[in-house]
């Protein structure tokens, strides 16, 4: 696999992650207990459940990914994240 295709891989994870997270923080009484914790009976609930779990899979999804993303591509990420960088920059600048 190239760097192109796993780079595009990553942010499809990403991607999908961050949907979960959405998702998961969007069902009514999340974090609405003493101190800001969620309450058991919000835990327990069918539509909480499923959203978690499939949180909780994306995150591990990504993670595995990660795994063996970040230490085989270590430099094609490098040279790519400060490509982007000097993009954004000379998109200031201009």
């Amino acid at each position: 696999m190239c760097f192109e295709i796993a780079l595009e891989m990553q942010s499809v994870l990403v991607a999908r992650h961050r949907e979960a997270g959405k998702r998961l923080n969007s069902i009514e009484g999340i974090g609405s207990g003493p101190m800001g914790l969620t309450p058991d009976t919000v835990k327990a609930s069918a539509p909480y459940r499923e959203a978690r779990q499939d949180y909780d899979a994306c995150h591990e999804a990504l993670r595995r990914f990660n795994k063996w993303f970040l230490p085989k591509y270590k430099t094609e990420l490098r040279r790519h994240r400060q490509q982007v960088r000097e993009t954004r920059l000379a998109a200031l600048s201009a």
